[in-house]
């Protein structure tokens, strides 16, 4: 869980976010039912087993619950919905818990159906002509490869009243 300072630095250019510059990342790619999603390596402080999920009084159709990791408090959400999925999930024997840092020493979990746990080399694609600058919940695409993937950046579709719920629930312990 290393890994706040990337993050950090690219959410707060997310609002500002230029096109693609054709540099090469490092990616992850997950699987959420049946489609894939490329998830910068950055934004990711760890990949875990699937763990016990405990309920809590604040449990809503964002928030599934908590896990404990290593003493540490992680609130587990489920965006599956905002992103044009079905919301049911059901953790299977290659599910795996996406850790993204919220702030120092805070995280933020997130189940996936499938991760491929090798990193692999991508470019974002630049924005589309037109593109106006302002703030979209749409996917860019990441090459990698011969194939195209919906870039997955958490930050996007969380809304800043909801990291601050998330906060008061790792608070809350």
């Amino acid at each position: 869980m290393s890994q706040i300072l990337p993050l950090i630095k690219r959410i707060s250019q997310n609002a500002r976010e230029k096109g693609g510059d054709g540099r090469i990342e490092k990616f992850f790619v997950f699987r959420f039912g049946t489609k894939a999603f490329a998830v910068p390596a950055v934004d990711i402080a760890e990949v875990s087993m699937p763990l016990s999920v405990i309920d809590i009084p604040q449990k809503s159709d964002l928030i599934n619950g908590v896990v404990n990791i290593r003493g540490n408090i992680i609130p587990v959400v489920n965006l599956r919905s905002r992103i044009g999925l079905d919301a049911f999930y059901e953790v299977g024997d290659d599910s795996r818990l996406l850790l993204f840092p919220l702030k120092a020493s805070t995280h933020v979990g997130m189940y996936a159906d499938d991760i491929e746990c090798r990193l692999r080399d991508g470019i974002i694609e630049s924005f589309p002509d037109g593109y106006s600058g302002e703030y979209e919940k749409t996917f860019r695409t990441v090459i990698i490869g011969n194939e195209k993937f919906p870039l997955f950046m958490i930050d996007i579709w969380l809304e800043k009243n909801e990291i601050e719920i998330l906060l008061n629930v790792v608070e809350s312990f």
